[in-house]
This record gives C-alpha cells, sequence and structure tokens, in this order.
C-alpha cells in the first residue's frame, strides 16, 4: 500500500449520541489546518469533504432502544462505501466524526475491501458494547463494537453485507475505564481482548504492547478507533464526555507511536471532538499529532502549542 495516499473526509453527525458540539467536529478539524499538518510531514491529501446527515428537526427518534435508526444506518452505509471505495485505491483512510458510531461503518468498509484481514484497535472510555436489548439509553454510539462484531440488531451487525466485520479475538479494546454490568458480562462470556486503564496503571505500557504485537501478528491490517474520552480531560477538554480519569499525553502517544511503529494501519475513525468545549483548540492539536502518529509520522502538537501560546 502506498503510504503517502490519504483519503480524508468528515461525518458529521450526532444522531449517535447526546453530545452537543460533536457535529461541528469534522469542520473545526480543517478550521485547524488538518489537511496542510498531515501535508507537512510527507502527505498526500484528498479532502473528500463531508457526508450529508440530517439534523434532529427533520427526523423522528424511532424505537427509544435504537435512538435515529434509519438516519444513523443510512449515513454509516455512505460512510462504509467511501472507505471500502478508499481503501481499494491504496488509499489510507482518515474518517473525522462526529459521534462514534460513524466507526461502524468506516471498519464495515475497510473490512469489505479487505475480505474481511481486519483487526481493529478500540481506544475508549467506554465499551460500546450493548445492543438494543442491553442498551440503557438507546444511543446507538454504545452498540458499533458488539455490532461490527456479529452481534445485535441486523440493521447494524448486517450493515454494507452480512458476514462479521471483524472476529472477535481480532478486537483489542483499550483505555476503557468506565463498562455497563450487561458490557461486563458480555466481555467475560465472549472473551473479548481488553487492555482497561486499571492494567495500564498495574501492568505498564509493555503489557499494552505485548496485546498490540499479538494483534498484528494475528491479522495483516488494524484499523484503529479513537475516541477523544479516552484522554484525560487535562489533555482533552474537548471531548463530547470529558474524562477526569483518561489517558495521559504520555501515555496515548507512547501507545499511538508504537502502533505507528509495529502495526499496518490502513485507517482510523477519530470521534467525540466538541470544539464548543475545547481549551486553546488543544484537543484538535493532539487530535491531529495523533493521527500523524498513528500513521507513523511524526507531528507534536505539544511543541506548537507551547510556542503558539508563549509558554515555557
Amino acid at each position: 500500500m502506498d503510504t503517502e495516499q490519504i483519503t480524508l473526509f468528515g461525518v458529521p453527525i450526532d444522531l449517535g449520541a447526546e453530545n452537543l458540539g460533536v457535529s461541528i467536529g469534522p469542520d473545526a478539524f480543517r478550521h485547524q489546518m488538518i489537511v496542510e499538518k498531515l501535508a507537512s510531514v510527507g502527505f498526500e491529501v484528498n479532502d473528500a469533504g463531508n457526508i450529508k446527515v440530517r439534523d434532529h428537526h427533520e427526523l423522528t427518534v424511532g424505537d427509544p432502544r435504537l435512538r435515529y435508526l434509519e438516519e444513523v444506518v443510512r449515513v454509516n452505509e455512505e460512510v462504509a462505501t467511501k472507505v471500502e471505495a478508499a481503501i481499494k485505491a491504496n488509499h489510507r483512510t482518515i474518517v473525522l466524526g462526529g459521534d462514534s458510531s460513524i466507526c461502524l461503518g468506516a471498519v464495515s468498509g475497510a473490512s469489505v475491501a479487505l475480505n474481511g484481514e481486519l483487526g481493529l484497535i478500540y481506544f475508549d472510555a467506554h465499551g460500546d458494547m450493548n445492543t438494543d436489548k442491553t442498551t440503557l439509553t438507546g444511543n446507538i454510539h454504545g452498540m458499533q463494537v458488539a455490532a461490527l462484531m456479529g452481534f445485535g440488531n441486523p440493521a447494524l451487525s448486517q450493515l454494507h453485507g452480512q458476514d462479521i466485520k471483524v472476529r472477535k479475538e481480532n478486537l483489542l479494546h483499550i483505555g476503557a475505564s468506565n463498562f455497563d454490568k450487561a458490557e461486563l458480562e458480555f466481555i467475560e462470556r465472549e472473551h473479548i481482548h481488553m487492555f482497561t486503564l486499571f492494567d495500564l496503571l498495574s501492568q505498564g505500557l509493555a503489557a499494552a504492547f505485548a496485546k498490540i504485537d499479538a494483534l498484528a501478528a494475528r491479522v495483516p491490517n488494524l484499523w484503529v478507533s479513537v475516541d477523544l474520552d479516552v484522554i484525560d480531560r487535562l489533555y482533552a477538554p474537548g471531548a463530547g464526555m470529558p474524562n477526569n480519569k483518561g489517558l495521559s499525553y504520555r501515555e496515548i502517544a507512547v501507545l499511538a507511536e508504537y502502533i505507528g511503529q509495529k502495526a499496518n494501519v490502513v485507517g482510523l475513525d477519530i470521534v467525540e471532538y466538541s470544539p464548543l468545549q475545547d481549551e486553546q483548540r488543544k484537543t484538535a492539536e493532539l487530535g491531529i499529532e495523533l493521527i500523524t502518529t498513528f500513521l507513523g509520522h511524526n507531528y507534536s502538537w505539544y511543541t506548537g502549542y507551547l510556542e503558539e501560546h508563549r509558554i515555557g
């Protein structure tokens, strides 16, 4: 794969969640010059614009256990089609959210393009492994990981084709600290590979690296999904749900560097960015750094942030 070619597009959706502001995340990343900054480290970027998403006032909630299902599925089907086409064209792919429901379409498209030979590294403070039978909120942004493994409502689990998009042994969930009871039961029953915040603090980064190595050895291609709420609010105040006990800058940066060096990352989505809550744009800058690092390049938001604000 030509690692220097990137297709980037935005999905300004907040229907899968209830986090105001995340729908303007893609354009906020552009305002922070994401395309130019990716180009500065050697990528040739095709910005394919945004997928059109209907607003809440144009829609009805529908089934309260699958809120806005029809529109979420329509949008994710378009996401999947775009990602599939980009990867088949040998472009790495970046999908900017929007809420984390877009991971469903992004990973589905990548999986179909790669004939199912895909692993998923999922960074999130939450499990996102509910179904319509176990959800406490009806918000679809808490169901996409289960759906990608073939669980839950068929409209989600069979999006962009009936095959399972990620075999459960090829998922690695990193950084979580907040699970629903039903998710914990699911994780134990299905033997899901996890590396929680507690694991990181008790076992250290070397143990996380071992899990990443094992996944990269099982599958030739990886997709990375980053919900910014996995990062401590000190560094990511602009997460849709700011987290008081998330990963530190050092931890997420080193994990991204390791993955970028050791794995073939075909694409990623970065989600739940709410510029309305950001402070001096530092969450957006961190997001751009993580994208470049996961893709094997170096770009330090922290140095630029210090210089811009004349700190230190």
